[in-house]
């Protein structure tokens, strides 16, 4: 066994005895692990509950990513947001709407819809039609996102997912329509472009860390965005002495 292999088991091992050790004091305290602020997460209620007030659509597009691929992770991110956005818009005559370019995220999405309003006891309210697949290709999932926006007068534009270059295309729609946009993505080219054309982009590990924020905050994925923000620290701490040392050996 090589010394890289060592060195990123004692990484993982490290990161299991945070998580662990981080969740087992948040039950016994009951006081959850402090967590850096997400705008995007804490505005998330208000922004929703305008919606529903202004008789307003919400918009949750899960990306074009297929489900059992490198892109599933995303996906689900989308579906903890839209459980959420669900629960307080199911009184709203105008429910949220959900768009999808993969036929396995558009069942889930529903499942999510149905799970929801039959829990707030409102099942009869529920149109399967709010769960969409928009398009099987980028193209043509972009087109039907952009005019979902304008048909079904959306006032939050919720992107997160797996999702390309015609994120750009959906923003600047959104951007024209004047919705607030949150957007997150897996995709590093979507990522700088969110940046620029969101009012609240999600950067890096935030498009997965809904979990933790949402929903009153897993408190297994609180111990996991504590453990990635020590673990962070350290890395840094590393680079930062090791290319010390090595200016120090050369002096």
């Amino acid at each position: 066994m090589s010394i890289a292999d060592l060195l990123g088991l004692a990484v993982g091992f490290v990161a299991g005895a945070l998580i662990v050790g981080f969740w087992t004091w948040a039950r016994r305290t009951g006081a959850p692990p402090a967590l850096r602020p997400v705008d995007a997460f804490r505005d998330l209620p208000q922004k929703t509950g305008e919606s529903v007030e202004a008789g307003k659509r919400i918009h949750v597009s899960l990306g074009s990513g297929v489900v059992g691929s490198q892109n599933t992770a995303a996906a689900l991110a989308g579906l903890t947001v839209l459980e959420v956005i669900a629960a307080a818009a199911t009184i709203s005559d105008r429910p949220p709407i959900v768009t999808t370019g993969d036929g396995a995220s558009m069942i889930l999405a529903q499942d999510t819809l149905r799970r929801v309003y039959r829990r707030q006891n409102a099942l009869e309210r529920y149109d399967h039609l709010a769960g969409r697949l928009a398009g099987p290709t980028p193209l043509s999932y972009a087109a039907a996102v952009m005019t979902a926006q304008k048909d079904e007068a959306v006032s939050t534009n919720i992107l997160i997912g797996s999702l390309g270059n015609e994120l750009a295309l959906m923003a600047d729609a959104g951007w024209g329509r004047q919705a607030h946009q949150i957007i997150g993505t897996d995709t590093p080219q979507a990522q700088a472009m969110s940046y620029v054309t969101a009012d609240q982009p999600l950067i890096g590990e935030d498009v997965f860390a809904s979990g933790a924020y949402l929903l009153g905050g897993n408190p297994v994925h609180k111990a996991s965005l504590q453990t990635q923000d020590v673990l962070r620290v350290v890395v840094i701490a590393a680079i930062v002495i090791g290319a010390l040392l090595k200016l120090v050996s050369l002096l």
